[in-house]
C-alpha cells in the first residue's frame, strides 16, 4: 500500500520500504551521495546525503532512513 511523504514542499506517493534517496530521485529530486551504490547495502559513510526531518532528531542519512507516511 503506497505511502505519502512530503520533501521540499513536494507531495509525493511512494511504495514502502524504499529510502528517502531512492524516492527522491525516483521523483527527479537531487540529494547529492558519495557512498551510495544501488547495488551495495546502505552504508551513509559519507553522510553527504543528510537530510532534515520534521520530529527525527538528528541528521539522518537519506541513503540509509526508510520513508515513513507523512
Amino acid at each position: 500500500m503506497p505511502i505519502t511523504i512530503t520533501i521540499n514542499d513536494q507531495t509525493l506517493t511512494v511504495e514502502p520500504g524504499i529510502t528517502v534517496l531512492e524516492a527522491a530521485r525516483r521523483n527527479g529530486i537531487y540529494i547529492p551521495t558519495l557512498c551510495y551504490a544501488p547495488k551495495l547495502p546502505p552504508f551513509g559513510g559519507c553522510r553527504m546525503c543528510v537530510v532534515e526531518i520534521e520530529k527525527v532528531p538528528g541528521f539522518p542519512t537519506a541513503c540509509t532512513l526508510p520513508v515513513a507516511d507523512g
